[in-house]
């Protein structure tokens, strides 16, 4: 089980692994273990039920990964624990009326993720340049660092996503457009559909008359959710919030909530995942009076 394929994942994994060790671990040893540390405590890290805990605990977690990211930063797999981890945080437990510390989250995980695939120096030398040279870099990539490039466009897309007043984030579109398409050729399933999730997004949040194709957009989510398969439940919640919500199809948006409250899936290892997914689902029912 890759454990990157979870909201939280390897950074909190991370956090909880060396958070009793000092801040001279931090400062000399702890980026080696990443990874290690991460598949150990996965297993047990994502059968937890309790949402609330997570969300009081995952801010020093957040804190402690700024600070390997920091004291590391010729470190990839620091780098992108540390922006997945902003990017989870936002997603999974900021509301509406914290947009703008939603965006700075978005822009620090972006920020960590386009340092982390500098390392590649071709990338390096084009990520400021020309599409064209853009492009041409991306094909430098492996598959190996799919998992990189789809953490930094999501998390980009959603600092634009943050940032629509804005024509300067809104002109960065075409090269995060690139990058996921780069993403599809080298893994096209990665994390429960998360390309077909992105695309669903994707088309529904453009605007009418400048790309917006519900169409489109729900072929994504249903494949999505085809490759996630039913017993992980964020993909569905997404394809509610976002799909359901945009095609003013109100008997849709509560159907597919109602059925994500109802679900007991038998997976352990999606068990947080899970319990973040009903709570984003009794948000959502909640708002649907504003929302339609």
């Amino acid at each position: 089980m890759n454990p990157r394929i979870h909201l939280l994942g390897a950074a909190l994994l991370l956090a909880a692994g060396v958070g009793g060790s000092g801040c001279v671990l931090v400062r000399k040893g702890a980026a080696k273990i990443v990874t290690p540390v991460a598949m150990e405590l996965s297993d047990g890290f994502m059968r937890q039920t309790d949402v609330e805990l997570v969300r009081e605990g995952a801010p020093a977690f957040l804190l402690m990964l700024d600070a390997l990211a920091e004291a590391h930063p010729d470190k990839p797999a620091v780098l992108i624990a540390a922006a997945e981890a902003q990017m989870a945080y936002a997603i999974g437990f900021l509301d509406k009326s914290q947009k703008d510390r939603a965006k700075t989250m978005f822009l620090k995980a972006k920020t960590y993720g386009l340092r982390a695939l500098s390392r590649n120096r071709r990338f390096a030398r084009a990520r400021d340049g020309t599409h064209d040279e853009f492009v041409q870099a991306l094909g430098s990539f492996r598959k190996k660092d799919a998992d990189a490039l789809l953490a930094t466009a999501t998390s980009w897309v959603m600092w634009i996503i943050a940032s629509s007043d804005s024509p300067a984030a809104l002109g960065d579109m075409p090269k995060v457009m690139e990058m996921m398409k780069r993403v599809q050729v080298l893994d096209p399933g990665i994390r429960q559909g998360g390309v077909d999730l992105f695309y669903g997004i994707y088309y529904v949040v453009l605007p009418l008359g400048g790309g917006r194709d519900l169409d489109k957009a729900c072929g994504h989510f249903e494949r999505s959710m085809a490759i996630a398969g039913s017993d992980y439940l964020l993909n569905r919640v997404t394809f509610a919030e976002y799909y359901a919500r945009y095609a003013f199809d109100p008997e849709l948006f509560e159907r597919t909530l109602r059925d994500v409250l109802a679900a007991e899936p038998a997976v352990p290892e999606y068990t947080l995942m899970n319990a973040v997914a009903k709570a984003r689902a009794r948000a959502l029912l909640a708002q649907m009076d504003d929302l339609f």
